[in-house]
């Protein structure tokens, strides 16, 4: 009996292990061929009891890997940037840009996926796919956000994204205008500061 239900156990880590690598390749398949990217979102943040705290617009730009553009608008407006070096997180309405290195954590979040090296995702998240959506979680404890989830069009574009936190928020972003690998110019993944910015470096 032992040995019946020890072989079940290992057939069943088995499959679940292929299961992920599928979802894994798949999801890298899609995301292999867009180089670069850019696009609308609508933002919507619903905190830990269902309630819709913040809805917010804007746009995005990325370039692999490690390149982004992000862009809300109001009511909180604000704008992060990197260049897979230096992120920058700039506050229009407090005259402020937090600086800081791009580290390891940095790459795992969220939208960072999109522009990131697809050969990490396997390294980085646990990835599985039911009815065409794609659910990954973070192998890393200290990850920014606790799992998220993709869905993607017919023609291969992220048509939506859900993310939700270690705090119980979940964070849905809805793509709309997707380009696949337009022109972008390197000047977008770099930020200069405008004159009497409060600049903090968090390193």
């Amino acid at each position: 009996m032992k040995s019946v239900l020890r072989s079940l156990l290992i057939s069943l880590a088995v499959a679940t292990s292929a299961a992920w690598a599928d979802a894994t390749d798949d999801l890298s398949t899609l995301l292999q061929p867009l180089a670069t990217l850019s696009g609308n979102f609508k933002q919507t943040l619903i905190d830990e009891r269902g309630k819709v705290t913040q809805k917010s617009n804007g746009s995005f730009s990325v370039q692999r890997p490690g390149k982004l553009r992000w862009k809300t608008g109001e009511p909180y407006a604000q704008l992060l940037v990197t260049n897979n070096k230096t992120l920058w997180l700039y506050d229009p309405d407090l005259e402020q840009v937090t600086v800081r290195p791009v580290d390891a954590r940095i790459k795992e979040t969220p939208a960072l996926l999109l522009g990131g090296k697809v050969e990490e995702i396997r390294k980085s998240f646990n990835v599985s796919k039911k009815d065409g959506v794609y659910h990954l979680t973070p192998k890393n404890p200290k990850a920014p956000f606790k799992s998220m989830e993709i869905h993607f069009t017919e023609s291969g574009l992220p048509a939506s994204m859900t993310v939700r936190d270690s705090m119980g928020q979940t964070t849905k972003i809805k793509f709309s205008g997707m380009k696949a690998n337009p022109k972008l110019s390197a000047s977008l993944f770099t930020f200069k500061p405008p004159a009497g910015t409060d600049i903090i470096k968090d390193e």
